[in-house]
């Protein structure tokens, strides 16, 4: 008898929930049916290990959580956010990422579990891609173009501007003279991932080592070029009595002596001795103390050998 009261129970509640569905309006009937079968295709995540799933939705991310990504990818890129002019740019086209072909806004939401509970949520855009990778992508070749904003100095901005300055360095401790041009150009490729960073220092000591020709291999082997001609550098220094850091490998003397032609004619190094022997000769050495001293004494030993000093 309980059986079959709670048989008649069941039916007449189900006869109520039916009369209730049918008396609601066809779009409505329809999105119950369709979640009613959503409900039964949507795979259940296990209660042990990590699981991954994904659905569409017609959902997609607010402009701010849209403009959080685009300034993840100027970071990377840029070493800031990206500024007001960039943002009405990139803005729109980050959102038209979540429109499908016929323009109706789309998304694909992975969500993440572990042991059965939702730890992550994403949105992806409306072909299921990572909207972060796709904008990373776009400022990457954007970057490597060229195209990035300098300060007062020239120097670009971002992770670019260390390159920039690391390049300026290499070229000029190795009498290489770069344009802000080169360097910049070499510098967005190195942060964009395009050029890898000891592919421009190999191009640029195959410079000097062709400059160079007598220290190529110490070139090549990582030793600057003013490492090898600090000896000269100090001989001019002290002997004309100038700053060494006035002096560089762009000077006409150091060069000069670093690329000197041998009496055999071929291409060598003046020797240190005869590099000191020249600067005495240089017109500005008459007027160092080196050289009044020099002609004091001189004039010393004169007088002593005519006997007029003891």
């Amino acid at each position: 008898m309980a059986k079959e009261t709670t048989t008649a129970t069941v039916s007449k509640n189900n006869n109520v929930l039916t009369d209730f569905i049918n008396g609601l309006s066809p779009e409505v009937q329809a999105a119950i049916i369709a979640a009613r079968e959503s409900g039964t295709k949507t795979k259940k995540p296990p209660k042990s290990g990590i699981f991954t799933r994904t659905q569409v939705s017609s959902n997609v991310p607010n402009d701010l959580a849209i403009t959080e990504n685009i300034n993840k990818a100027y970071q990377k890129y840029y070493g800031r956010d990206a500024n007001a002019q960039e943002l009405a740019i990139e803005l729109p086209k980050a959102k038209a990422l979540y429109k499908d072909a016929k323009g109706q806004s789309k998304s694909t939401i992975k969500e993440t579990y572990k042991n059965g509970l939702l730890i992550k949520s994403e949105y992806l855009t409306a072909d299921g891609s990572d909207p972060i990778l796709k904008l990373e992508d776009k400022v990457q070749k954007q970057l490597a173009s060229g195209k990035v904003p300098v300060n007062k100095l020239n120097i670009p901005e971002g992770p670019a501007g260390k390159y920039f300055v690391d390049i300026k360095d290499l070229a000029r401790n190795n009498g290489i003279s770069l344009s802000d041009s080169a360097a910049k150009t070499y510098a967005t490729q190195i942060a964009a991932g395009v050029v890898d960073e000891n592919t421009v220092a190999n191009i640029l000591r195959d410079s000097a080592a062709s400059a160079f020709p007598q220290y190529a291999d110490q070139i090549k082997a990582g030793i600057n070029l003013n490492t090898l001609a600090n000896p000269y550098i100090q001989s001019m220094s002290n002997i004309l009595e100038i700053p060494d850091g006035a002096i560089d490998l762009f000077n006409p003397t150091v060069r000069g002596a670093l690329s000197y032609t041998m009496p055999d004619g071929k291409l060598g190094t003046k020797s240190l001795y005869e590099f000191e022997k020249d600067l005495r000769r240089d017109p500005r050495w008459q007027y160092t103390d080196n050289a009044k001293a020099s002609v004091s004494s001189s004039v010393q030993r004169v007088l002593q050998d005519f006997g007029f000093m003891g």
